[in-house]
Order: structure tokens, then C-alpha cells, then sequence
């Protein structure tokens, strides 16, 4: 199987280019990625039908969850993930009958794992009123288990999950996920139906104040955030925060690379919102070979037009950053009545290469599947780019 990984690299030099008004990107440099779930494409029949119809359709390499949120972990004293190395062992013989690159999807941070949460429930992060992340469900989701990076054994626990899935034969990269804190305030359209009031930051949401967090950002300012009247004005703790993630991504995406692997991660919108929701601060984020920012903008009750803009404002931040990374859109595109949508979602599509993207990648393949006439809405959709 052919990868795509020089093409890219050449992409991203056309961002580059054009962030600086000097071109635009060719046809040729132009890719399609999408994400794909496990608990939608489990069986042999199932893989191989999204695979085959991925390829028909153009997409060029698939994000496959090795950890999807609720995997069985069936040994409890080394938390192997048998099941997502089950699922990614048999995704790559269907990846490469296609000419598809396959890329394992990570949960990062975000671990969910009940044998993990029993073994070491101090890993987990500590809200502002002090409830821990092991013990209750944030905005009510089973899901939402955030680890944190300031814990010892909890890069070790990382390291070994990337190990891993780089053992795999077939698989290209590694797609790092939840490379975040938990939200400390849900994107702007999702209040309602979530059921949250958040005008500002609430102590409920904001994370981590674990004894490890405050006792090392006392070590460094003489300051317990718990002692702050509005910790989130502090800009001493913010920073703490933003640059503990950075640190402890980049500490992972280098552990990827050694492996010999492709690394990327899925991040928030833009630099900015970003920083403001979930603290973290990607454009610092190093050793990774490429971003996929979600910019969801119905997620934050912005218009399509809004995807260009933040396409920019990501090329540009990592530009300010000095970070060499390549850079995709992320785009979602589900509903049940996409076909009668198509117009709207290739123009979707054209906005984040208007704003700079060598390519979009998509969530997700199984939308489409679902959808009335999806795989030719998505072969439009991606013809209407590359061509």
C-alpha cells in the first residue's frame, strides 16, 4: 500500500504559500481523511464494506478507534486494549486490499475503562469542588473519565497503549484524541441541549485541582489555586494548565514517532476557543506531524463561512507557533438527510480550502452509511474538491 504522507508534506507547504497570499493549493495536494467508529464497523463484512466504500468514494486514509470508550480490557494488571487491537488487526487487511491508509484512533487523556478507574482512581482529574473525574459523570456522560497528565504512571499507562497499537502491522499512524481537559465550558450551541447554564466558568466543570496539580503550581508560584477567588483570571494558573497539556502531548506524539508512526490529533475549532473551552493550546503541541482541528462550527452556532475563517486563524496560530505541523479541517457532515444537502456541504467543504486546507477530513464515514444515498453524497463531495 502506497501512502500519502509525501503528498502531504508537500501540502503543507502550500499552506504555507497561501497563508502568505503567494498561492492557492492544487487539485493534487489535496486530501480527504475521515473518521470512522468502531462500534460502527465491528465485523469482517461490516470493515470491509466501509473500506471499499471509502475507497470508491476517494477518501484517502481513515481514523479507526483502537479506543473507543468502552472497550472490554480483559487483563486488568497490564490494561492491554485487546479489543481495539483486535478491531485494528483486522481493519488493516481491508485498509490495504483498498489503498487506504489506515490510522489508528486514540482516546488520549479521556479513559474511560472501568478496570483502569479501579486500579487507580488517584490518576483521574479533580474538579474545582473537588469531586473526582473516576467517581461521577460529567454532563452526565459514562464517557467522560479525564486522566491526569501531571499523574506519575500515567505517561507510562500512555506509552504503552501507543506501543500497542504501533505493533500492528498495517497501521500508518497514530491519532491522538481527548488531548485535552474536560470541558470547562461545552461549545456555545450545545448549552441547551445538554441542560447547562454556563455564562462563565463554574467550578462543576473546571479541571485539574488534584493534590498533584496544586501541589506542583505551588512548588512554582508559591500560589494554591483553590485559594484564588476566580482561579480562571489567573493567568499564572492558566498558563500551568495550557502548558502541562502541551507538554504532555508532545511527550506522546514523540513517543509515536519513535515507533515509527504518523502522528496527529484531533483538536479543538480555532487556537483561541480552544484555549477558552478546553485549555488546550495546540499550536504548542509538538512532535506532531498533523492537526485536524473539529471546527463543528453548528456546535457553536456559527454560520458555514466561519469554517474559512477559522481554517485561518489555525494556519496562522501554528505559523506564530513556529510549529512545522500539516494541517486538515475537520468537518461534520451527519444527518439522515444529507442528499438533500449537498450543495451546502461541498460548499462546507470549499470553505476550509478557501481558508487554507490542503484537504477536510470528515466526521464521519458511518453518517454517511446511514444516510439515504450517503456514499454518493460523499464521492460528490470529495470530487468537488479534488477535481
Amino acid at each position: 500500500m502506497k501512502t500519502f504522507i509525501k503528498s502531504l508534506t508537500f501540502a503543507a507547504m502550500a499552506v504555507v504559500l497561501i497563508s502568505t497570499g503567494c498561492s492557492r493549493n492544487k487539485t493534487e495536494d489535496l486530501k480527504v481523511w475521515a473518521w470512522l467508529g468502531t462500534n460502527a464497523a465491528q465485523s469482517d463484512s461490516l470493515l470491509e464494506h466501509y473500506f471499499r466504500n471509502a475507497a470508491e468514494a476517494g477518501i484517502d486514509a481513515v481514523f479507526y478507534e483502537s479506543h473507543g470508550g468502552y472497550p472490554e480490557i480483559l487483563d486488568s494488571t497490564t490494561f492491554t486494549d485487546l479489543a481495539g487491537i483486535d478491531h485494528l488487526t483486522r481493519a488493516a487487511r481491508f485498509a490495504e486490499k483498498y489503498g487506504v491508509e489506515l490510522h489508528a484512533w486514540m482516546w488520549t487523556t479521556n479513559r474511560c475503562e472501568k478496570t483502569l478507574r479501579k486500579a487507580h482512581p488517584e490518576w483521574y482529574q479533580v474538579t474545582a469542588k473537588g469531586e473526582n473525574l473516576a467517581d461521577i459523570k460529567m454532563y452526565n456522560r459514562e464517557h467522560y473519565r479525564f486522566l491526569c497528565p501531571n499523574h506519575e504512571g500515567v505517561m507510562d499507562y500512555m506509552k504503552e497503549r501507543v506501543r500497542e497499537i504501533a505493533a500492528i502491522e498495517g497501521v500508518a499512524g497514530i491519532h491522538m484524541d481527548f488531548i485535552r481537559y474536560p470541558d470547562a465550558m461545552l461549545p456555545y450551541a450545545l448549552h441547551e441541549s445538554r441542560g447547562v447554564v454556563q455564562d462563565r466558568i463554574y467550578p462543576d466543570w473546571d479541571c485539574c485541582y488534584c493534590d498533584e496539580c496544586r501541589a506542583k503550581f505551588k512548588a512554582e508560584t508559591g500560589i494554591d489555586p483553590l485559594d484564588l477567588e476566580d482561579p480562571t483570571s489567573n493567568e499564572q494558573w492558566m498558563q500551568f494548565r495550557y502548558r502541562t497539556m502541551a507538554d504532555y502531548a508532545s511527550e506522546i506524539a514523540a513517543e509515536i514517532k519513535a515507533c515509527g508512526k504518523i502522528s496527529s490529533a484531533a483538536v479543538f475549532a480555532t487556537p483561541e476557543e480552544s484555549k477558552k473551552l478546553v485549555r488546550q493550546d495546540w499550536v504548542n503541541f509538538r512532535n506532531v506531524d498533523y492537526f485536524m482541528p473539529m471546527i463543528y462550527n453548528s456546535a457553536y452556532g456559527f454560520p458555514d463561512e466561519w469554517i474559512e475563517t477559522a481554517t485561518r486563524e489555525g494556519i496562522e496560530g501554528l505559523k506564530a507557533a513556529n510549529n512545522p505541523a500539516g494541517f486538515l479541517s475537520g468537518l461534520s457532515m451527519g444527518g439522515r438527510r444529507m442528499s438533500e444537502r449537498v450543495d451546502s456541504l461541498k460548499a462546507c467543504a470549499a470553505y476550509a480550502v478557501a481558508g487554507g486546507s490542503p484537504g477536510i477530513c470528515i466526521f464521519s464515514l458511518d453518517s454517511f452509511n446511514r444516510a439515504e444515498n450517503g456514499w454518493a453524497v460523499l464521492k460528490e463531495i470529495v470530487a468537488s474538491i479534488k477535481q
